[in-house]
């Protein structure tokens, strides 16, 4: 009996300490960054697609400029920036309009980390090269809830203060 418990904490003790740990494997990503159109100009837009996305579910687009510049959204100019479009078909696009001069690059990332990124240039118009900062802005995306109530707070707010005044002026104007 007591042999049998030996040997049985010996090899239970021996795959502890052995090093034996759960299989693991860095298989390289087979998802693919493409831009319409890599050179731009002030002025123009490309949409930038990610594919072989698989069964995930968003993806976020981010731009850092090489050269200057940062992304502005055209819906929420400070809100950050990255703009997360939903996986439809196993891909995702998003679609940048080019604001000003610059060399920018574009992630695509997920909840795992980053899955590629695809350079775009941008040249002023009519020139060949140029340089300076600039920004390249995501168009789309979706706009968080807290935005919609800010600006409706804000709208209220407006109101309350208009009829205020109008109160007070009507009652200046009894007088």
């Amino acid at each position: 009996m007591f042999k049998k418990a030996f040997a049985t904490i010996a090899v239970a003790g021996l795959l502890v300490l052995g090093g034996a740990a759960a299989a693991s494997a860095d298989y390289p990503s087979d998802v693919t960054i493409t831009a319409g159109d890599a050179t731009l100009t002030v002025g123009q837009s490309t949409t930038v697609t990610a594919g072989n996305l698989g069964d995930r579910t968003a993806v976020s687009f981010s731009v850092s400029p090489t050269t200057g510049g940062s992304l502005s959204s055209i819906v929420l100019a400070s809100a950050g920036s990255s703009v997360e479009k939903s996986v439809v078909d196993g891909s995702a696009s998003a679609t940048f309009t080019a604001d000003a001069v610059g060399t920018y690059v574009v992630s695509v990332s997920d909840a795992e980390g980053t899955l590629g990124s695809v350079t775009i240039s941008v040249a002023a118009t009519g020139s060949g090269t140029g340089s300076g900062s600039g920004e390249l802005p995501a168009t789309g995306g979706t706009v968080p809830a807290a935005f919609i109530w800010l600006g409706v707070g804000a709208i209220g707010l407006g109101g309350i203060a208009v009829a205020a005044a109008v109160a007070r002026r009507r009652a200046a104007g009894n007088r």
